[in-house]
């Protein structure tokens, strides 16, 4: 079953669009609403039908029943079923699919969904499956919640449609009428980034506390003709550095900010998960490495911290962020962490330590200062990295211009012997 809509007949009478994923049984006037729009605008659109509670009058281009085949199961049976948890997640499964499907035969120019809990819950589906730079867009009013875990480290655009998605007054139709606008715009903008040439581009990841350090690198890279992009280490910021290397849009890392690892070892918020620099390995490409913030584990609000960490040295860095020191066991561990992932890696590789503060706040007279928990982090690495891997010692602190001038004349270095 996983294969019908693939059917050649399918995909030939399929015109290029904006895919639209909306469960018709209960959204049909307001898909029509919406389709009315996108006419205005001349946007091509794949209706999807992700609703199984019955029929609409509305004919989607992917029915539901084909959806909930590609998802293993059918139409009939998600009807007669209780557990409304497996019904939304063999759906979610089959779009998943789908999208797949029709991504692999470009057809897709943009996502565009709407409605509550249950669209959201599909569009964020819809979300993990697409590549960056293909226009996204939620109108619903869960977006005025958290939407960090909906939205992860994907390129979106949210929308608040303060009222529920509901009826055809003229507010809705305002509010669907501006969105097929955005919608529009933002399909004309990735068209023109299609037909555009791209030069080799290098990732580089920064936080506040090695802005200066990122600073450099990206103007060095930038006075050499490179495309640099700059990914904010907090978590989703790692996560997407890994995505747009597995996605081939990375040519050479700089990830001179590492401070996930030490979130995701002493169990702070900033986390990217455990599978962090396994992208540049699994890809090979040329990659060097410096411990940016690795001194630092973030939290929430001071009183959010936990208990277990009570006695230990912390900076108020907002109202919402507080900072906790990484001790010398914990550095080790960070360093190990590191030398590990690094050792798979057949592409070339270095480390550059700064032996005099690898944040803002680690540095001679700034609170996190503790040559003790650095030093223990540069010992582990000289232990535990491969020993045909270059680690270069740096007498400087990260944000000194030498650093990051290092680290990119090096980086350059290992791609031309990558070649």
């Amino acid at each position: 079953m996983s294969g019908e809509i693939l059917d050649s007949n399918i995909v030939e009478r399929l015109a290029a669009g904006v895919v639209i994923a909306a469960t018709l049984d209960t959204k049909q006037k307001e898909v029509d609403l919406l389709l009315e729009a996108f006419d205005r605008y001349g946007l091509g659109f794949i209706l999807i039908d992700c609703g199984v509670l019955g029929s609409s009058q509305l004919k989607p281009d992917i029915s539901a029943g084909q959806i909930a085949a590609l998802g293993g199961s059918s139409i009939d049976n998600l009807r007669g079923q209780r557990d409304r948890e497996f019904t939304l997640r063999t759906m979610i499964a089959g779009l998943s699919i789908c999208l797949d499907a029709l991504v692999s035969h470009d057809l897709v120019r943009g996502f565009f969904a709407m409605g509550g809990g249950t669209n959201t819950a599909l569009a964020s589906a819809a979300f993990a499956r697409l590549p960056y730079g293909l226009p996204k867009l939620l109108v619903a009013t869960t977006v005025s919640g958290d939407m960090s875990r909906i939205v992860d480290a994907k390129d979106v655009v949210l929308i608040h449609s303060v009222v529920d998605i509901l009826g055809t007054g003229q507010y809705l139709r305002s509010l669907l009428d501006r969105s097929a606008a955005v919608m529009k715009a933002l399909v004309t903008e990735a068209g023109a980034q299609r037909a555009s040439s791209t030069k080799n581009c290098v990732g580089i990841t920064a936080f506040g506390s090695t802005t200066g350090a990122a600073n450099t690198a990206f103007e060095r890279f930038q006075s050499m003709g490179y495309e640099a992009l700059v990914f904010h280490a907090r978590g989703s910021g790692g996560r997407a550095a890994e995505t747009f290397i597995r996605d081939g849009r990375i040519d050479l890392m700089l990830d001179l900010t590492t401070t996930e690892i030490s979130d995701e070892i002493v169990g702070g918020l900033l986390s990217a998960g455990p599978t962090r620099l396994d992208a540049a390995v699994e890809k090979a490409i040329p990659q060097v490495i410096l411990p940016g913030a690795t001194d630092m584990v973030n939290f929430g609000p001071m009183e959010t911290v936990p208990t277990k960490f009570q006695g230990r040295q912390f900076i108020r860095h907002t109202p919402n962020s507080t900072l906790m020191r990484t001790t010398a066991e914990e550095a080790a561990k960070v360093a190990r962490f590191i030398a590990e992932k690094l050792g798979r890696t057949t592409a070339p590789a270095a480390v550059i330590v700064p032996t005099r503060g690898f944040s803002a706040y680690d540095m001679a007279g700034a609170p996190f200062f503790d040559p003790v928990a650095d030093q223990a982090f540069i010992d582990e690495f000289e232990h535990a990295l491969r020993g045909d891997i270059a680690l270069i010692k740096v007498d400087a602190h990260i944000n000194d211009p030498e650093v990051a001038e290092l680290a990119t004349a090096t980086l350059l270095q290992l791609a031309r012997t990558n070649h």
